[in-house]
């Protein structure tokens, strides 16, 4: 499987948070790359039904559909490792889980998580702000609780 269409509900997600917007060239070269990633990700030499996508130019989308298989823990290693590799190819941050996501004036933008403390202190986000909670764990829970107002996301946390 290589798209999140046929993907089932409770199939596990990963996603990870570039610090800038991909380019063009970034982007051909994670769709390469991924796709001789998948063709390789094996559980117990059996290859995993899985997928990845680039989301908004920013975020890299890993899922794995258990459905028939568990998938082991150095499974889940590799695509660590993968995401590491394209970090180092791309010359960007995947892997700072010290960085939100939020929207404002229909644009994406990424700071730190002081930043967006600071932000909202500033009124500059708030409880309505469009926030990307990257700890969902599921892609029921992606489709659902991904892109939300910050007040149904742990950023509420950070708003006043």
């Amino acid at each position: 499987m290589n798209s999140v269409q046929n993907i089932a509900p409770h199939s596990r997600v990963w996603i990870y948070q570039s610090d800038k917007e991909f380019n063009a060239s970034q982007l051909n070269t994670i769709t390469e790359l991924k796709s001789v990633f998948l063709e390789q990700w094996e559980s117990h030499e059996v290859p995993i039904k899985g997928a990845i996508e680039v989301l908004h130019n920013r975020f890299i989308l890993i899922l794995i559909d258990e459905t028939s298989d568990k998938v082991c823990g150095g499974s889940v290693d590799s695509s660590v490792r993968f995401m590491k590799e394209l970090e180092k190819e791309l010359g960007v941050s995947l892997l700072n889980r010290m960085l939100v996501a939020y929207k404002k004036d229909g644009k994406i933008f990424s700071c730190t998580l002081p930043e967006f403390e600071s932000l909202a202190k500033k009124g500059e986000v708030n409880k309505d702000t469009i926030v990307f909670n990257n700890s969902v764990h599921t892609f029921s829970q992606f489709e659902n609780e991904w892109e939300v107002p910050a007040e149904k996301s742990w950023h509420k946390n950070f708003i006043l």
